[in-house]
């Protein structure tokens, strides 16, 4: 719904600590001699406070400084750290499957972290600094942003305490165990939730060729299933009790407000996502799959790739996501986030228990009336938007997602809890659909080879509790409008986001940002087993994800026709005479076609068509090849496309 992102790359140096400020900037008197990054030689830095008399601490292991911290006496030296030593790459107990040690030392940093406490007895704010002593920078990760976190290493590794470990609570769950079990469904410390789980993280943003920032936030693990895997996702939150409320940076390029269409410099939470089902195969899955859904009827999140450092020590590459919450809403469709509610796989995300039964209601009238009746599906229409959902649900089954909402799993909705349209048009108070977590599809555990499975019938007749998401597909399938909005949505996916030529350009621009990294990645994190060949590894997953592509672009418009008892599909075929001059859109996609691209949709529904003349061009009207089609208005703008066989379509511009 939002616009999409500029996809680019972004290192991200993930050193846990509190965000730290910008080099040489000062920061209540205190600052840096220098600015975080790369040098060729050993550096001495000096930390110099304004106010006489103000004691300076720091440290330089990623904790924060206090009065038992080191004492600034003068020159800090920072040695050559390319033999510089990794003593948390070696802990073990992160995962109960293996402990995977990494054969060699990683590029790693000086994490520097200092305030002075002044002569009043109050302390300055924090600042801090990354420094890399014998790397070059271009050499190591080009222009790739790195995001370095710094924190107590207690915080993450302590037995009882620490947020990335097994600890205390795996070996309680584990000694009343008597059954066998997979690593993901083990009790550990990194699986616990809430705020007493959250530790306290500086953290430096080092961003190429774009501004450095820093700020202290909140640390938290990430996810499902994938929160077993040695290299964990991870959530960071602003918290006014840290210092900022929000990150204001543009942390994402191209990521622009949806009410006024200006760049998005406010974020209240982020996430680096490894790739969890992904993780050891492609990596680039669910961007991949966020990027070309842009401009579907639905939520996406904007994402970069970035290197992650933790107290110094490369924790690998990540996925920079922007993360869903009710402030994600206020900040791009600028509507109060108190009256915004997420519903999240059966549990309320943002608003109350009470706003839970928003959604239960809604389910339970969708499952006691007779959606054939028009007036039951029109009470249903002012409940949830019958676009978003179709579009969700034909993307879902487009990428076969095996982990999503036809399993329960993996699904988000959004809504205002009041109405007021005065606020934007989606302060109507329906529910919309939001993408999140698509990496268990598009084949990734069978080599892509699921391509032609008919997952379209399978969903359609399998029988689901009243109860059950999915559910709702088949009882609005019984109304023949929503019939034709979703059959064409799922010929939009296909024929216009998942075009194969697009899918394939942008596949190979994220794999070229992310390849260059992910051998890296897995020498660090493993596992032992895709050490054999890394390199190897992912050249072939990157032809799985090729495989699958192509396979379900070719035959998706089968798989439709055998779903619904269609007649075969129809190629509408567009040419755009003088394409320098003008574009066109599908059914009021943004995603415009391209000149000679062939299209499939079904006779049994038209399509709308667009021409976009280019500033100071003129649209001439449209031509058609033959006289198995007919359009409602040849010389508008906009108009209607009925056909019966297949057919060439021109746009003309002059």
């Amino acid at each position: 719904m939002k616009n999409p992102p500029r996809f680019g790359g972004i290192l991200i140096f993930l050193i846990l600590t509190s965000l730290c400020i910008p080099a040489l900037a000062a920061k209540d008197d205190l600052s840096f001699s220098l600015e975080s990054g790369f040098y060729a030689q050993p550096q001495q830095l000096e930390i110099s406070a304004e106010a006489e008399d103000a004691v300076i601490y720091y440290t330089l292991d990623g904790s924060a400084p206090g009065e038992n911290s080191l004492r600034y006496e003068g020159p800090i030296f920072l040695s050559d750290t390319t033999k510089k030593p990794d003593p948390l790459s070696q802990k073990g107990g992160v995962n109960p499957e293996e402990y995977f040690k990494p054969r060699k030392n990683s590029p790693s940093a000086h994490p520097v972290r200092a305030r002075a406490l002044l002569p009043n007895g109050k302390w300055t704010e924090e600042i801090c600094g990354t420094y890399f002593i014998g790397f070059d920078r271009q050499q190591l990760y080009g222009d790739l942003p790195i995001i370095s976190l710094m924190t107590d290493a207690d915080g993450l590794f302590n037995y009882e305490t620490g947020i990335y470990v097994l600890g205390k609570v795996y070996d309680e769950w584990i000694a009343q165990r008597t059954e066998p079990y997979a690593a993901w469904e083990a009790a550990a410390n990194y699986t616990q939730r809430g705020k007493e789980w959250e530790r306290e993280t500086m953290v430096d943003f080092l961003l190429g060729n774009e501004d450095d920032f820093s700020q202290l936030m909140g640390l938290r693990i990430k996810g499902g299933a994938s929160r077993a895997g040695s290299q964990k996702s991870l959530r960071l939150i602003a918290r006014e009790e840290y210092g900022e409320k929000n990150v204001l940076y543009p942390l994402f390029p191209g990521n622009l407000r949806e009410f006024d269409g200006v760049l998005l410099h406010k974020y209240k939470s982020f996430t680096l996502r490894t790739g969890a089902n992904d993780r050891d195969h492609s990596r680039i899955r669910d961007p991949f799959i966020q990027n070309l859904a842009e401009g579907l009827c639905l939520e996406t999140s904007a994402n970069r790739p970035v290197i992650a450092f933790i107290n110094g020590e490369y924790w690998g590459i990540y996925t920079l996501h922007e993360e869903y919450s009710d402030n994600f809403f206020q900040y791009h469709y600028g509507i109060d986030n108190e009256n915004i509610v997420t519903f999240k796989t059966n549990t309320i995300d943002d608003g109350t228990e009470e706003d839970a039964n928003l959604y239960w209601q809604m389910l339970n009238y969708i499952a006691d009336h007779d959606m054939e009746k028009d007036a039951d599906y029109q009470a249903v229409c002012n409940m949830i938007d019958m676009q978003s959902f179709a579009d969700y649900m034909a993307l879902q089954l487009y990428i076969f997602n095996e982990d999503g909402i036809f399993q329960n799993n993996n699904w988000e909705m959004w809504r205002v809890r009041d109405p007021n349209l005065d606020d934007h048009p989606y302060a109507d108070g329906k529910w919309r659909m939001m993408v999140y977590d698509t990496d268990y599809s598009s084949g990734v555990y069978v080599e892509g080879n699921n391509y032609a499975q008919n997952n379209i019938l399978e969903m359609l007749q399998k029988e689901y509790e009243p109860w059950h998401p999915a559910s709702m597909l088949p009882n609005f399938l019984k109304d023949e409008s929503f019939r034709q909005i979703f059959i064409t949505s799922l010929c939009d996916v296909r024929n216009i986001f998942f075009d194969q030529d697009r899918a394939l350009t942008l596949q190979t621009q994220m794999h070229e940002e992310y390849a260059p990294y992910l051998e890296d990645t897995y020498l660090r994190f493993g596992p032992n087993w895709i050490m054999w060949n890394p390199k190897k590894n992912l050249e072939n997953n990157n032809s799985y994800l090729t495989n699958f592509i192509t396979g379900r672009y070719n035959a998706f418009p089968k798989l439709i026709k055998n779903a619904f008892g269609l007649e075969s599909a129809k190629a509408i075929t567009i040419r755009i005479k003088d394409a320098d001059k003008g574009t066109v859109l599908i059914n009021n996609r943004p995603v415009p076609v391209k000149d000679g691209q062939r299209l499939h949709y079904f006779a049994d529904y038209p399509i709308t068509v667009t021409a976009v003349p280019h500033e100071g061009a003129e649209f001439k009207g449209w031509r058609l090849s033959n006289k198995q089609a007919s359009l409602e208005d040849a010389s508008a703008l906009e108009t209607t496309l009925h056909f019966t066989g297949s057919v060439t379509l021109t746009a003309q511009f002059k």
